[in-house]
Parts: structure tokens; C-alpha cells; sequence
């Protein structure tokens, strides 16, 4: 009887890749809902700082 010879990593990084494509999008996705729902602030007159001499 012949033993095949089992790669660990690669068996673990088959076995991984699904969970890491599902949090990769997860973090997408949060990431487009932050940026969709930031309001940024619109342009106002700020004081100009004038130097002292």
C-alpha cells in the first residue's frame, strides 16, 4: 500500500480560501457603506491666521 505524501499547507490554504474571499468582501462592503454615508462638510469661510511680528 502506497501513502500519497499530503501537502499541509497547501490542504490549509484550499480549505481557507473561501472564509478569507468572504471576509475580504465584508470589509468592502463596510467600507463602501462608510464611505457612502459620510457627509463631508461644505466649504466655509475659515478666519485666515495672520502672523504677529
Amino acid at each position: 500500500m502506497q501513502y500519497e505524501t499530503v501537502d499541509e499547507a497547501k490542504l490549509t490554504a484550499q480549505r481557507l480560501r473561501p472564509l478569507v474571499l468572504v471576509v475580504v468582501a465584508a470589509k468592502l462592503a463596510v467600507s463602501a457603506l462608510l464611505l457612502t454615508t459620510v457627509q463631508f462638510p461644505k466649504e466655509v469661510n475659515t478666519p485666515e491666521i495672520v502672523a504677529l511680528r
